[in-house]
């Protein structure tokens, strides 16, 4: 570490439970959560994959207290970073935040206690970094601990990417290098691995905890026009299990219904969708309202503590909710329409049963609806047009922060984010702190190489097709996700998706333990035309695997054995 803290001492395992104990009141760790703060206190950088409900804040807020200086936490969302802050308030552990809500006087106020060591977490945004007062305001401080919240998001190949997080890695390098803890409840071994390239990370242990939720009952009911929705959803609201077969535990078909009278979550597509469902819920008697980035940030707000005090039982909602909303009795979820990949979908559903306890996620999927999903899943795709604006905004400022080229070249933070990318992998732009600088008098747009951008478009699409298969999927869907996630599944069916209700004992697919083959999951191979890729799924007379050009590739096993088509790397 090169920030000029040095690594806090180890304590003994007693002395941490004690400090657990005393500043958060828990008695034990959950997994995971001791290894990281071990890591954090002797100086290594953490990639940390841990599911919604998981406790993933845990490990850095305590650390934060037992290292000699400043934990400066980056987080993507107001909301989120107020929640932190006024939880951790409550608990007696004091912390900051600077923030575009609070007056001028207010972060000046916030940066003396943080100065003076009354505060030991300061939480920022992470377009924080665009102001040079701020960084240098930062560089002033004893930094010990970098953390970054929601890191999916600074990955192209995410489902949430973020341009301001790009900027990240370079500005924990202006701050002297203190230890970085990168934060993520869903990422696919690819989009990891793509999080510790781009953040700089070194030699960092990760941290993968196990990413199933075994109190979750995973269901989709499929429709074939969105006019059904309205009575699926009734059915299901009003105490019918609407399509999930009939448990033959009579206790899991009881606690399924009493779950649908609890607290919930109705994500949808649109905001006239969000609008329209609401009304309905409404119709049938149910304290219901909805949210949508598009509403006034007062009613947002009425809308979200309603939801958490409960004089609002249900929330219907666009993706723009959720996100760090800590509610651990949220009983079900629905999605009205299909997401555009697994990882947006597992992160949603995963807001259900934090507490433990069982909870629902049901998924209504239109087949037609797939294309609606990628449209408005897609992160856009660099085109030759763009290029050539970008090259001529170049021209004319040579230099600047993401938001200054931006402007510069008219192109979105996204768009000017993916091409000096491509120009630095060019070896025509050099980043330092922040700032990009041209190298070179002049460059060819026809010249600059696009095929990154076709590589990720192909993955994006290999990413919707895999959301297709957990949606037609006959078999368990828990080990689909799982597999999805570069986790095997040993047991024969999980026993909590509709599919394993619905199939008699002799019709589970076999465990991957007891499958027959030359491929494992997580098992490297390469294919002739498609290179180097990663077994993510085997099930029957199929495997999956996710290639590092072309992104998931559904493959026959037995032609895979009798054509060659796949050697173990």
């Amino acid at each position: 570490m090169d920030s000029g803290v040095a690594p806090a001492g180890q304590p003994s395992p007693q002395d941490l439970l004690a400090a657990l104990r005393e500043r958060f009141g828990f008695a034990t760790f959950r997994p995971g959560q001791e290894r990281i703060v071990r890591d954090l206190l002797a100086g290594r950088d953490v990639l940390a994959v841990l599911p919604t409900g998981a406790g993933k804040s845990l490990p850095y807020q305590l650390a934060a207290q037992l290292l000699p200086g400043v934990t400066l936490v980056v987080t993507p969302l107001l909301a989120l970073m107020k929640d932190q802050v006024e939880s951790l308030r409550a608990r007696g552990v004091p912390a900051e935040m600077i923030s575009s809500a609070q007056t001028a006087s207010e972060d000046a106020a916030a940066l003396d206690d943080v100065r003076h060591a009354e505060a030991k977490l300061l939480y920022v945004t992470p377009e924080r970094f665009d102001d040079a007062d701020f960084v240098a305001a930062m560089r002033r401080l004893p930094i010990a601990l970098f953390v970054v919240d929601e890191a999916h998001c600074v990955s192209e190949w995410g489902h949430s990417f973020r341009p301001a997080y790009l900027a990240l890695g370079q500005a924990a390098a202006a701050l002297g290098r203190p230890t970085l803890l990168a934060l993520t409840a869903t990422a696919t071994p690819w989009v990891r691995q793509d999080v510790i390239e781009r953040l700089g990370l070194r030699d960092p242990d990760v941290v993968v905890r196990g990413m199933d939720r075994p109190n979750l009952f995973l269901e989709v009911i499929r429709v074939e026009d969105e006019r059904e929705d309205r009575r699926v959803l009734e059915r299901l609201l009003r105490g019918d299990s609407a399509g999930t077969g009939e448990p033959a535990d009579d206790g899991l078909a009881a606690g399924l219904a009493e779950a649908m009278q609890g607290s919930g979550i109705v994500y949808t597509a649109t905001t006239r969708a969000a609008r329209e469902t609401a009304g309905w819920l409404r119709e049938w008697g149910i304290a219901a309202d909805y949210y949508h980035g598009q509403r006034r940030k007062a009613d947002r707000e009425r809308v979200q503590d309603a939801f958490m005090d409960g004089t609002r039982r249900v929330i219907v909602a666009t993706n723009a909710f959720g996100l760090g909303v800590d509610k651990p009795d949220v009983r079900f979820v629905i999605h009205r329409d299909v997401p555009a990949n697994l990882e947006a979908y597992y992160q949603e559903a995963g807001r259900a049963g934090r507490d433990g306890a069982l909870a629902r996620c049901t998924l209504i999927y239109r087949p037609g609806d797939l294309g609606r999903a990628a449209f408005l899943g897609a992160t856009g795709e660099l085109t030759r047009d763009e290029v050539v604006r970008g090259h001529r905004g170049l021209m004319a400022r040579r230099e600047g922060t993401l938001r200054e080229l931006a402007a510069a070249t008219g192109l979105s933070r996204g768009d000017i984010a993916r091409l000096l990318g491509i120009l630095k992998a060019e070896r025509l732009v050099a980043e330092r702190r922040g700032r990009f600088r041209l190298l070179v008098p002049d460059f060819d747009p026809a010249a600059i190489p696009l095929e990154a951008e076709a590589r990720r478009r192909a993955y994006e699409h290999s990413r919707l097709e895999m959301m297709r298969g957990y949606a037609e999927c006959p078999a368990c869907r828990r080990r689909y996700l799982l597999n999805y996630f570069g986790e095997e599944y040993e047991a024969e069916r999980c026993g909590r998706c509709d599919n394993d209700l619905a199939a008699p004992p002799e019709a589970a697919a076999p465990s991957a333990a007891a499958a027959e083959g030359p491929f494992a999951v997580n098992d490297r191979v390469v294919h002739a035309a498609w290179g180097a890729g990663v077994v993510h799924r085997v099930a029957g007379d199929t495997l999956t695997v996710l290639f590092d050009q072309v992104g998931y590739k559904t493959l026959r096993s037995d032609i895979v054995q009798e054509q060659a088509l796949l050697q173990k790397a």
